[in-house]
């Protein structure tokens, strides 16, 4: 009885595979959204798709380093990314797309949302930048397509329906970006991206060569008649402020001594470079010593956090 509700509950989403997780194959390359990912579109140039899976192929589309940086998904073990602005290449924007579980119904409200996270550098730094107007946008039985010979590729307009109209420069958490909107139409698709043109998208460049390549990771897309109905892709952590806190030694070969804040217990969860939980350590404080003689060499992701804050530290073990 209760995976039944379960699965009537998460049906009322109306975006299908909300968080990448459905794919035909493991990607390769960042550019394989479009081929790999299940019911989304390509409406301009090549998303981008990341997993886990692909950690085993050494290419740069996994999870959680890969090609654009270093990001954790919110839920499961992937997510997408879009370019957002490219500044030689007028407009030049990248849109993913999907169609919609059922139309939306004219007159009706919806609750929309999404999470997005600003990529740190990678094999891009020399082009690291932020740009405003990350956004969500609907359409009715579009004929957009970013690839001969139906070629049709969406440009921006200056519209969308849910828009983030500051500039997103936060590449450590997940930014939630949501709001509400009356259907005007019964529209039967959804699309994530810069709908803003050039002019109307206000930057700010974050490398020496006054270059920029706006590029964001985007996670757990929900449209529904109420928020409720999109709670389980919401992430407790996403939107809580960091917290300084530290490993040492680091690197490390017999044990870690924790450096917290002095105020409240923390939780601590250690995963290794192919994202599989090693060790989960709760309501420990300041000053607390872990063995980590018996965990393999190599790279750690520790998650430190609580009710109110989080962090992630990386730890080699030699």
């Amino acid at each position: 009885m209760a995976s039944v509700a379960t699965l009537t509950a998460l049906a009322q989403n109306l975006v299908p595979n909300p968080s990448f997780e459905e794919y035909s194959q493991c990607p390769f390359a960042p550019g394989d959204f479009h081929t790999h990912v299940d019911y989304w579109e390509t409406w301009q140039e090549t998303p981008d798709f990341f997993h886990i899976c692909s950690n085993d192929l050494e290419a740069l589309a996994g999870v959680p380093e890969n090609a654009w940086g270093y990001q954790w998904p919110i839920t499961g073990d992937g997510y997408a990314a879009v370019y957002t602005y490219v500044e030689f290449f007028e407009n030049g924007r990248e849109y993913m797309a999907a169609q919609l579980e059922e139309a939306l119904v004219a007159g009706n409200e919806y609750y929309m949302m999404f999470y997005a996270s600003m990529y740190d550098g990678g094999s891009k730094d020399l082009r690291w930048c932020a740009n405003s107007n990350i956004g969500m946008r609907f359409f009715k039985d579009p004929d957009f397509d970013a690839f001969p010979p139906d070629a049709n590729p969406l440009q921006p307009d200056n519209f969308a329906h849910l828009n983030y109209s500051e500039v997103l420069d936060d590449y450590t958490n997940w930014t939630l970006i949501e709001g509400w909107f009356t259907a005007d139409d019964d529209y039967n698709w959804v699309a994530i991206g810069n709908f803003f043109t050039d002019d109307q998208t206000e930057i700010i460049i974050l490398n020496d060569e006054d270059a920029c390549s706006g590029i964001y990771y985007i996670e757990n897309v929900c449209v529904a008649s109420s928020p409720e109905e999109c709670d389980y892709l919401l992430f407790a952590n996403a939107n809580r402020p960091m917290i300084s806190a530290n490993l040492y030694p680091n690197p490390a070969a017999e044990s870690v001594r924790f450096s917290l804040p002095e105020s409240g217990l923390h939780n601590v969860d250690f995963y290794d470079i192919q994202g599989r939980l090693v060790k989960s350590i709760q309501n420990i404080s300041s000053g607390y010593e872990l063995n980590v003689s018996t965990f393999q060499k190599g790279v750690y992701v520790v998650r430190v956090f609580n009710n109110q804050y989080f962090t992630t530290i990386k730890l080699i073990i030699q």
